[in-house]
Formats: structure tokens, sequence, C-alpha cells
């Protein structure tokens, strides 16, 4: 581990290079091209040295200190080992390297929003299994204490299990939750310091006093957004005033689909009135089910 000097000023590092290879712990990772890019960092693409597709998710200082960058790195590293099922990304490795701080996770073949570019995609054939995967991570998310907060089409990745000893057969779509990046405990949630997207904000967290408070609804909130995308095939946006009016949910409504009286519960504006857990959500998405579609 390379030596820090000046944690507490930002810093300006070299970014990972396509084809540099890395060692940690008698492992070695080489990496690909960037293939993503958020606020705290970069991702990209990576083998390890057992030939398993892979991602590194690289921390990067921006006009953050090296302290601050450490802390969100150990934050997302604590809920992507606290928080290992097989419907959220698993992270495969972990360290720093050039005072850049890496988290090796296993790849998934794109998000949610990929699907809505198929010709001819048809939501209502995609519903049941996305919502039931999404769901199951999220009741786990929850049961350990934790609120997501950031549920969105381009953080539910589509993950292809291939058969090795077959190749040539049609491999197997699950879908997964990724980006726990800024998932906090529920306890530690306060609506004057947690940070939401903009565009997907609940109606709780812009009037606590008329809708409750944020916590764990807050993601079934999400959800009802991400399933309502899946509906329409694309990613609708709402503004502060819609939000207040209940636009969404009253979007939700007015589908022709028989999943959507389900959604529109996810989508009420206080939080009271949606359903209070992720098996709750499904429950209600079951009922509105013919028995053929079964099993999913």
């Amino acid at each position: 581990m390379t030596d820090i000097l000046n944690d507490s000023q930002p810093m300006e590092l070299p970014l990972p290079q396509d084809g540099e290879q890395i060692w940690n712990e008698g492992n070695y990772y080489l990496l690909g091209a960037e293939i993503g890019e958020g606020y705290f960092g970069k991702v990209y693409g990576c083998t390890d040295r057992w030939s398993n597709d892979l991602v590194a998710k690289v921390l990067l200082p921006r006009e953050r200190t090296q302290d601050e960058v450490r802390d969100q790195w150990e934050q997302e590293l604590t809920n992507l080992l606290s928080l290992r099922h097989p419907k959220i990304t698993y992270v495969h490795d972990w360290f720093e390297y050039r005072d850049m701080f890496y988290l090796i996770i296993e790849r998934c073949q794109g998000d949610l929003r990929s699907l809505f570019t198929i010709p001819d995609f048809n939501g209502e054939l995609w519903f049941p299994s996305l919502a039931r995967d999404i769901l199951q991570a999220v009741e786990f998310i929850h049961r350990f204490g934790y609120i997501h907060k950031d549920l969105h089409p381009g953080n539910v990745l589509t993950a292809y299990t291939r058969d090795r000893m077959v190749p040539s057969k049609t491999p197997v779509i699950s879908f997964k939750v990724g980006d726990l990046g800024i998932s906090r405990l529920e306890s530690d949630v306060n609506v004057f310091h947690t940070m939401l997207a903009q565009w997907m904000l609940p109606p709780e967290a812009i009037d606590p006093n008329e809708f409750g408070l944020v916590a764990r609804t807050v993601d079934i909130y999400h959800v009802g957004l991400v399933l309502l995308s899946v509906l329409l095939g694309h990613i609708p946006t709402f503004n502060r005033e819609e939000i207040l009016a209940g636009k969404p949910r009253e979007m939700a409504e007015a589908l022709p689909s028989r999943f959507a009286p389900a959604i529109a519960t996810a989508l009420r504006r206080h939080t009271e009135s949606r359903p209070q857990s992720a098996g709750d959500l499904w429950e209600h998405i079951v009922g509105s089910m013919p028995q053929s579609m079964w099993p999913i």
C-alpha cells in the first residue's frame, strides 16, 4: 500500500490505463476500457487470472480529499460485504493501489435501460421475473436494516448465466440490484442530510411533514418508478410539482396492464399508504397474475 501524504487535501491522480495489470495478494487484474462514470468514480472492464469477467470500480478524489474518498470506499465495501445475496452484485476483491481505491465486482451484461432498446420490447412479459428479482434484493437489504435510496433503471442490472459445458445453449437472464454506494442503515437516515437524485425524489423527501419520513418505503416508491418504466418502455421523469400532485401514481393507474394497480400502490404519496415491505408489494403483484403465468 502506498504511503499517503496530505490526506486532508484534494489530489490529482493518474487514471488507470487500458491494458494495465494490477496485482493484489497473489491475484492480478487486467484492466480494460472505461465502461462507465459516476460522481464517485469510474468503472472499467477487467478480468482476473482465472479469466472471470469483472469490473473495477475506482473511487476518485475529484474535488474531495483522500480521507473523504476512503470513507466512501469503506462505506460501499461494508454494504457489499454485509449484503451478499444472489440478486445483489457480488464483490470479489477490494484494495488500495496508487492512492486510489478499487472495488472488484461481478460484471453484468447491461442494465434495464438496455432492454428498452430491444425492438418491440414488451414490458408486460418481462415484468413478473424482473419484479421478483428486484423485490427479493430489496427485501434482503431491508431485513438487515439498510435502505438502498438509489434504485433506478441504471442500477437494475442484467446478468447472463451461461452453461460452460454447452456454450451454444441460450443463457439464462436474471436481474440484480447494484450500486450500494449511498445505501445507509435506516437508523442513520436523516431527510435533511439524505442524497437523492432530483428526478426521482419521493414526496416525503420534498415535504416530510405532509407525506412522512424518508425510510425504507423510499425504496418501495423507487421500485414503483422502475416498474412503471418497464411497462412504459422508457424512463419517465417528473418535476417537483408533479411529484407532489401524485402524477406518477396517476400515470400508473392509467396503464392498460394487469400490473398497474400494484405499481400504483407503490407510488402513493403518503408513506403509510404504500406497501410497507418488498414482500407486501410482491403479494400485490402475485394477486394480479393468472396461474398460467407461473412458474416465473
